[in-house]
């Protein structure tokens, strides 16, 4: 899939200047953000769903607030993500209950955790590195897992769901309308003995007709509030919902959206500004 990634320095505007670009940004469908050192800003947004002039019409109004923004739009080159990781990717612990590695790590105390997955993170979102994703894992690890059906909305690399598994959950559902994320997921399905977990390719249409106990969605805050009726549906009586893939400000626009089909918030997780709910049917 092809990104194409904003640039901008942010040097002498004011503190909140990236929270402000990230907030508008999202709306116009970025995914992800960074503010790097000596304040240079990035974010990034599938090559499909760009639009340099609503891009245009949304910098000329944040100017009003910040000032002058030089920017720039470039496509990102594909790189081999495989050598990438291999050179940086870190095994991840998850408050000492779970292990997330990679296939060529070798730890030596490995058995003191309560979960092990193995990812080939290839070019998929969900390592555990990011904080939504060890929110997520976080969070289900508060859950009780044992005999429940799960749902693992845009699933990245799958590590939800065979974590879901691992828990004691009967079967999990994963999807992601990514085709190489559908690919990784069913290789690191295979690589954790998931016997248990079904994939797909596809989009949040995906849950019509189809309900859980627990239902896992780590995406983008857009695409959660204009999906939740596909999110809400799928929800068995009593059942779960964790929501992440954004920040911690936007929690009560979300829970508006959840709210209209009368689902009652739990709890949150924050790291970073980044944010996980619990939300009950």
């Amino acid at each position: 899939m092809d990104y194409l990634e904003f640039s901008t320095n942010l040097q002498g505007k004011i503190p909140f200047a990236d929270e402000i670009l990230t907030a508008q940004l999202a709306e116009i469908g970025f995914e992800s953000f960074s503010n790097e050192e000596n304040r240079i800003y990035k974010a990034y947004i599938q090559k499909q769903d760009f639009d340099q002039q609503i891009l245009t019409e949304l910098i000329e109004t944040i100017e009003e607030h910040l000032g002058e923004l030089t920017y720039t739009v470039i496509e990102l080159e594909t790189v081999n993500w495989n050598a990438e990781w291999e050179a940086q990717f870190e095994p991840v612990d998850i408050q000492s209950s779970i292990l997330i590695k990679a296939p060529f790590h070798t730890i030596t105390d490995e058995k003191k955790f309560r979960y092990v997955i193995e990812i080939e993170p290839k070019m998929s979102f969900g390592t555990g590195h990011h904080e939504t994703t060890s929110l997520m894992l976080q969070t289900m690890l508060n859950l009780d897992f044992s005999g429940k059906t799960v749902a693992d909305c845009g699933c990245g690399t799958g590590v939800l769901a065979i974590a879901a598994l691992q828990m004691g959950a009967c079967s999990a559902y994963a999807f992601d309308y990514d085709p190489l994320c559908y690919e990784n997921t069913v290789e690191n399905k295979i690589r954790n003995n998931a016997e248990n977990l079904s994939v797909e390719q596809g989009d949040l249409s995906l849950l019509e007709g189809k309900t859980f106990d627990i239902v896992l969605a780590n995406i983008n805050r857009n695409i959660l509030a204009h999906n939740m009726h596909y999110l809400a549906h799928a929800l068995n009586p009593g059942g779960l919902l964790i929501l992440s893939g954004f920040y911690e400000h936007d929690i009560d626009f979300l829970l508006e959206k959840t709210a209209q089909f009368g689902l009652t918030y739990q709890s949150h997780k924050t790291e970073n500004k980044w944010t996980a709910v619990l939300i009950e049917n």
